[in-house]
């Protein structure tokens, strides 16, 4: 039974690698032509454009896993069944329970897989993506925005002009309220460098409000003691999606102690938890379409209801997780109720194959 479970898992893990390979083939074309509009701006010519390309797979993979995973699994033992394998599985006392079983093996390696890519290869790969393209087009790593970046630490409200390369700051300034929210203190540095578990603000001018007016003075060097760390720089500048689960529980956790609104990014960690799991639902999807009602339609027809529900659910779980932060559903709840659903209807499609 054994190597009937290692022929099963091994004949599907081809097909979903030969499916992923396509699907990344499409999509990295479709990826490439869209760079081309960028192409000239600065240094970003052909070479650079297919090192970021290159450099953003891992991210394309981590997408497309989990409807890679269904229409291999499809694939695979659709393929099986057509050559009457399955069949005489089954004929030598190889039950449904058992093929599910072979398939939850996969299942389980692709989670494997899903939590690599997403937690190790992704993060750091779309960092030198864009630090990548940056150079190429600007000529520099640093990020800044039109309006430049705003955090919170505690009555302190700090703007931050542009993030550097080496992670300091440049165009600083603080604004200090006290407990009825009056603006104390104004500090405006020309740039910030963390040292010693502080920022060496320099070229300090800083202005004390108080009843008797406006008082100002200028100082070449200051310390600023903040939360706010250069590990938590590169969190603000890089979209919570690209993130490892750990730095968005640390930026979760100091968004919260600056009563800042954290919904976006643990719905970004809630929807990395699930990732792997949808991956698992969608190979136990494919069972029944080769058991159940679709056991008589050409490979074809099985190919395509498996990209329909594949695309469907990639839609509905996009889809949902926006809604759940327009409608200010629960994180959680927002993340995993597609795959819950899912999750389901396998579960209530697995039992009625016979």
């Amino acid at each position: 039974m054994r190597i009937l479970s290692k022929y099963i898992a091994k004949n599907i893990l081809a097909s979903t690698l030969l499916v992923l390979l396509v699907l990344l083939a499409l999509y990295t074309f479709m990826d490439f032509i869209t760079e081309l509009d960028d192409l000239g701006d600065g240094e970003y010519g052909i070479g650079s454009i297919l090192s970021y390309i290159a450099l953003t797979m891992p991210k394309r993979i981590y997408e497309l896993l989990p409807v890679a995973a269904l229409l291999g699994s499809v694939i695979g033992l659709g393929n099986l069944a057509s050559q009457s394998e399955l069949v005489a599985i089954r004929a030598a006392g190889y039950s449904i329970v058992d093929i599910n079983k072979a398939v939850l093996v996969v299942a389980v390696l692709l989670m494997m897989l899903a939590l690599v890519i997403g937690e190790g290869l992704r993060p750091v790969s779309e960092q030198y993506a864009r630090q990548l393209q940056s150079v190429a087009q600007t000529g520099t790593v640093g990020s800044r925005s039109e309006h430049g970046f705003w955090t919170r630490d505690g009555n302190h409200f700090n703007h931050i002009d542009r993030i550097n390369a080496d992670g300091s700051f440049s165009n600083v300034a603080i604004y200090e309220f006290d407990d009825n929210h009056r603006l104390r203190i104004l500090t405006r540095a020309a740039s910030a460098e963390y040292q010693d578990d502080s920022w060496i603000l320099t070229d300090v001018v800083q202005s004390t409000i108080n009843e008797a007016g406006v008082k100002v003075r200028s100082v070449t060097h200051a310390r600023w003691q903040s939360q706010l760390n250069p590990g938590m720089v590169n969190i603000v500048v890089v979209p919570p999606e690209f993130l490892p689960v750990w730095d968005l529980l640390e930026y979760v956790k100091y968004l919260k102690d600056n009563h800042q609104s954290v919904a976006q990014y643990e719905l970004a960690f809630w929807s990395k938890l699930m990732m792997p799991v949808s991956t698992a639902v969608m190979v136990l999807l494919a069972v029944p379409f080769v058991f159940g009602p679709l056991r008589s339609a050409p490979i074809g027809g099985r190919i395509l209801a498996g990209a329909l529900i594949g695309i469907g659910f990639h839609l509905f779980n996009q889809s949902f997780q926006h809604m759940g932060l327009v409608f200010g559903l629960l994180p959680w709840l927002a993340s995993s109720f597609p795959t819950m659903l899912f999750a389901i209807l396998a579960w209530w499609m697995n039992r009625r194959v016979r």
